[in-house]
């Protein structure tokens, strides 16, 4: 079954891409379907999903009076952030391990290969380009001084995390290193940069400015991350701002996923994960 969760993920993402809006919509109510058939998701959450998808394609498709678009928008808004919080009626993750300690010192953790936040992803796409421009680069950097910028904020974020007691130093591979790592791409990285940066920081921008945005956006971020602690949050936060800075240093969102991944598979590689007990 984890084989077809890591094929349902990225042929989510490769119809999110996909410019003709048939493939895309079309495309997303079969792999729902299939999923709910072979019993990778439950019939509950496919039906609901299936409405999350129609909902999507009519929001790309049709403008409504202002009042009725800010109504579609809202539900939108609340069917997005149960799927981002793993509350969708009827989600029930695909579970990897259960309370394993993946490195030794490590709290145990439960590894699951979700299918709810990559819907999200999926949805963004239609309007967040991923790989092309989506904002115009601010900060004028050179290309040679990016990657240095990108593992100075990583090497700041892990001795911070590390000064605060969140992880320790443990070198080395662990326990379903590489099922994490696929994970978190589809699933998690490319979801979150989608909607914390592609959509909300992109958006406050053009009210707000950079600066403020750049600053709600990681903020935002950072409390979404509060179940882990204030400790978590304060880290959270900072990963948020390198992110946010990624993105408005290059203008492209693929950047900010890569930079997301990179520190989550450096934590998972050279640190405790998720905490130290």
């Amino acid at each position: 079954m984890l084989a077809f969760g890591i094929t349902y993920s990225l042929i989510l993402i490769l119809l999110g891409l996909c410019a003709e809006p048939r493939w895309r919509h079309g495309g997303a109510l079969g792999v729902l379907l299939l999923a709910g058939l072979v019993g990778y998701a439950t019939w509950p959450f496919v039906l609901l999903a299936l409405g999350y998808v129609a909902l999507t394609a009519w929001m790309q498709g049709q403008r409504l009076p202002p009042l009725a678009q800010a109504a579609r928008i809202v539900v939108w808004l609340v069917a997005s952030t149960a799927l981002m919080l793993h509350t969708f009626p009827g989600h029930e993750g695909l579970v990897v391990a259960e309370q394993a300690v993946l490195k030794e010192g490590s709290v145990p953790f439960s590894l699951y290969f979700n299918h709810d936040k990559v819907l999200v992803a999926w949805a963004l796409l239609g309007w967040v380009p991923l790989f092309g421009r989506s904002q115009a680069p601010r900060g004028g950097l050179p290309p040679w001084a990016l990657p240095l910028c990108i593992a100075a904020g990583v090497s700041l974020l892990m001795a911070l995390a590390a000064a605060l007691g969140l992880v320790d130093w443990r070198p080395g591979l662990s326990t379903g290193f590489w099922v994490f790592a696929v994970a978190n791409l589809l699933n998690t990285c490319l979801a979150e940069e989608l909607l914390f940066r592609g959509l909300l920081q992109r958006w406050l921008t053009a009210r707000w400015g950079a600066i403020v945005a750049l600053a709600v956006a990681s903020v935002l971020f950072g409390i979404a991350h509060f179940p882990g602690g204030v400790a978590f949050v304060l880290v959270a936060t900072g990963a948020g701002l390198l992110y946010g800075l990624v993105y408005l240093w290059t203008g492209r969102l693929v950047w900010a996923v890569l930079v997301h991944w990179g520190l989550n598979l450096t934590h998972l590689l050279l640190f405790t994960y998720p905490m130290s007990v």
